[in-house]
C-alpha cells in the first residue's frame, strides 16, 4: 500500500515538473509585440505604413515585420525602407532579439542610435541610410557578432568618430559610413576587414572629414590612374570613391573591371565626357555620377546612356548635378533595364521631351528630371509606374495638363512639379495618392478650384506648395485634415472667401497675395506650432488677434504689421 502511494507521489511530482518545463519553453509572444509597440509609440508621423499595428492582428503580419520560421513568434526583420517615417528610432527594439535584418532608410528618423542596438546579437544588415540622425555610433555595436552589413551613410548629424571595435567585428564585411559628419582618424583595425572579406568585394570608407591613418591610405584627391581598370584586381564587384575631390577624366580602362556591380564616383570634381563604352560592364547595378563637372554637349556624347542598355541589372543610375546637355533621345532610356529602380538625371541642362513609353520602366521607385530643359508633354504611361515614390519633373518646360493618370501612382511619397508651364485644373485623383508627404506644384499655369480630395490627404506632412499659380475659389474647409503638415504655400493665386477656422497647426503658412477677405481666425493665436504666418496683401479686415497668446517661444518679435481697426494687409512673420 505504502509502496502504492510513494507511486502515486512520484507520478505526480513527474507531471507537475514536466508542466513546469513546458510553461518554460513556450515563445515570448508578448516581448516581441511589446517592443514595436514602443517602436511606433516613438513614430511621430508615417505615410500610413503603421496602420496595420494594432492588437487587432497578430504583430507577425504587420507591414514591415517578418517572423521566423523554426521560431514563429521571433521577428527576424523590420524592413520599413521609405515610408515616410518621422520620429525618433525607440530603444526598445533592442529587445528584438532574433532580429536579422533592420532597414530603417530614407526617412526623417533623428535624434541617436540607441545603444540597445548592440543587443541584437543576430543581426546581420543594419540600414539607416539617408535621415537625420545625430550623436555617435554606439561603440557598442561591436556586440552585433553576426554584423555582415552597416550602411548608416547620409546622416549629416552624425557625429564623432569610427568606433575601434567595429575592425574587430568577425563577419562584417560592408561598411558605408559616407556623407556624414564623422571626424577623426580611420582606426587601424579596420584592416581587419579586408581579411574577412572572402567574396572579392570591396567597400570604400569615405567622409570628407576623416583622415588616413595607420596601414589604411585613401586619396582624396588627385587624378585617377588611366590604367587604373587595368591594375585593379579583375575580382573587383563594388568601386566607391564617392564624397572627396578627385579631379580629372574618367578612365576609359574602368570598362575592363568586367564583374563591376558598384561604380559610385558622385560628388567629386571629375571633369570630361563619360566613357561610352560603359556597356562592358554587364554586372552593373549601380552607377553614380552625380554631382562632378561632367559634360556631354551634344547628343553623341550622351550615348553612355543608351550602351548601358547592354547592363541588363542595372538599378541605380544617378547621373544628376553635373554638365550634360544636348537631346536626351528617346531610345537612350527606352532600352534601359526593366530592372532599373532609381533613375536621376536632374540639375543638368538636357533637353527634348520625356519618353513616351516611360511607363515600361516599371520598377521604378524614384525618376528624377528635374531642373533641366525637357519639353513637352507628361507622358500618359507614368501613371503605369505604380512602385514609384518619388517623381521629380520640376523647373523644366513642360507644358499642358497635369494627367489624372498621376492618380495611379500609389506608392508615390513625394511629387515635385513646380516650375514649369503646366496649365487647366489640379486633378482630383490625386487625392487617391493616400502615401503622399509632399505635393509641389508651384510656378505654373495651374486654373481652377483646390481639389478637396488634396485637402482630406492626411498623409501630406512635409509640405504642400501650390503657390503662383491662377488657383481660385474658397479655401477648402478639408484643410482642417491636414493635422500634421509641416508648411502650407498658397500664395500668389486668386483665393477669395474667409480663411477657414479648421486650418491646420502647420510651422509656416503663407496665403500672402490673394483675395482673401474677413477676418483672422482666432484660432491662429493659439496654434501651437505656428512660427511663420504671412497673410499681407489680401482684403482682410478686423483686427490682429493677440498674438502674445502664442505659446511658442517667437510671439514677443512676431508682430510686423499694420495694427489699425481695419486691417488692408496683414504680415505676420518669424523674424
Amino acid at each position: 500500500m505504502m509502496f502504492l502511494q510513494l507511486l502515486l507521489l512520484l507520478s505526480a511530482i513527474a507531471t507537475n515538473c514536466a508542466s513546469a518545463t513546458a510553461t518554460a519553453s513556450l515563445p515570448n509572444h508578448n516581448g516581441d509585440e511589446g517592443a514595436l509597440v514602443a517602436f511606433k509609440a516613438k513614430i511621430s508621423g508615417h505615410s500610413g505604413v503603421l496602420d496595420s499595428w494594432n492588437q487587432s492582428t497578430s504583430y507577425c503580419i504587420w507591414e514591415g515585420v517578418t517572423c521566423g520560421r523554426r521560431h514563429p513568434w521571433r521577428v527576424v526583420a523590420l524592413n520599413l525602407s521609405s515610408q515616410g517615417l518621422a520620429g525618433t528610432i525607440s530603444p526598445a527594439i533592442g529587445n528584438l532579439t532574433f532580429l536579422r535584418l533592420l532597414n530603417l532608410s530614407y526617412h526623417s528618423l533623428h535624434g541617436e542610435i540607441p545603444a540597445s542596438i548592440g543587443s541584437l546579437r543576430r543581426l546581420q544588415r543594419l540600414y539607416l541610410v539617408q535621415n537625420t540622425l545625430t550623436g555617435v555610433i554606439p561603440s557598442n555595436i561591436s556586440r552585433c557578432i553576426s554584423l555582415r552589413e552597416i550602411r548608416i551613410q547620409h546622416n549629416k548629424g552624425l557625429q564623432g568618430s569610427i568606433p575601434a571595435e567595429i575592425g574587430n567585428m568577425p563577419s562584417l564585411s560592408v561598411l558605408q559610413l559616407s556623407n556624414n559628419s564623422i571626424t577623426g582618424t580611420i582606426p587601424s583595425s579596420l584592416t581587419n576587414l579586408s581579411r574577412q572579406n572572402i567574396t572579392g568585394e570591396t567597400t570604400i570608407l569615405r567622409d570628407r572629414s576623416l583622415q588616413a591613418s595607420g596601414t589604411i591610405r585613401i586619396s582624396l584627391h588627385g587624378h585617377l590612374p588611366s590604367d587604373l581598370g587595368k591594375s585593379l584586381p579583375s575580382i573587383i564587384q563594388q568601386f566607391g570613391i564617392a564624397g572627396n575631390q578627385f579631379t580629372g577624366a574618367l578612365p576609359p580602362s574602368l570598362t575592363n573591371l568586367s564583374r563591376l556591380q558598384l561604380l559610385d564616383l558622385g560628388t567629386n570634381n571629375f571633369t570630361g565626357v563619360v566613357p561610352a563604352e560603359l556597356g562592358r560592364l554587364q554586372q552593373l547595378e549601380v552607377f553614380a555620377l552625380e554631382d562632378n563637372m561632367l559634360e556631354a554637349n551634344n547628343e553623341e556624347e550622351l550615348e553612355f546612356i543608351g550602351s548601358l542598355a547592354n547592363c541588363s541589372r542595372l538599378q541605380h543610375l544617378s547621373i544628376g548635378w553635373n554638365k550634360f546637355s544636348g537631346k536626351l533621345l528617346p531610345g537612350s532610356l527606352a532600352n534601359l533595364s526593366t530592372n532599373l529602380q532609381w533613375l536621376q538625371i536632374s540639375s543638368n541642362n538636357i533637353s527634348g521631351v520625356i519618353l513616351s513609353d516611360i511607363g515600361n520602366l516599371a520598377g521604378l521607385e524614384v525618376l528624377d528630371f528635374g531642373e533641366n530643359l525637357l519639353t513637352g508633354v507628361i507622358p500618359e504611361s507614368i501613371g503605369k509606374l505604380t512602385q514609384l515614390q518619388v517623381l521629380g519633373l520640376n523647373s523644366n518646360n513642360l507644358s499642358r495638363h497635369l494627367l489624372s493618370s498621376i492618380g495611379n501612382l500609389s506608392s508615390l511619397l513625394q511629387l515635385y512639379a513646380g516650375g514649369n508651364s503646366l496649365e487647366g485644373p489640379i486633378p482630383p485623383t490625386i487625392g487617391n495618392l493616400s502615401k503622399l508627404l509632399a505635393l509641389g506644384l508651384s510656378y505654373n499655369n495651374l486654373t481652377g478650384l483646390i481639389p478637396n480630395q488634396i485637402m482630406e490627404l492626411p498623409s501630406i506632412t512635409m509640405f504642400l506648395d501650390l503657390s503662383n499659380n491662377m488657383l481660385e475659389g474658397s479655401l477648402p474647409l478639408e484643410v482642417g485634415s491636414l493635422v500634421h503638415l509641416e508648411q502650407l504655400f498658397l500664395s500668389g493665386n486668386k483665393l477669395s472667401g474667409e480663411i477657414p477656422d479648421t486650418i491646420g497647426n502647420c510651422r509656416v503658412l503663407n496665403l500672402t497675395d490673394n483675395k482673401l477677405d474677413g477676418s483672422i481666425p482666432g484660432n491662429l493665436a493659439t496654434l501651437t506650432n505656428l512660427q511663420e504666418l504671412y497673410l499681407g496683401h489680401n482684403n482682410l479686415s478686423g483686427t490682429i488677434p493677440e498674438l502674445l497668446a502664442w505659446p511658442n517661444a517667437y510671439a514677443a518679435s512676431c508682430m510686423a504689421a499694420r495694427q489699425r481697426a481695419d486691417v488692408a494687409a496683414t504680415e505676420i512673420a518669424d523674424y
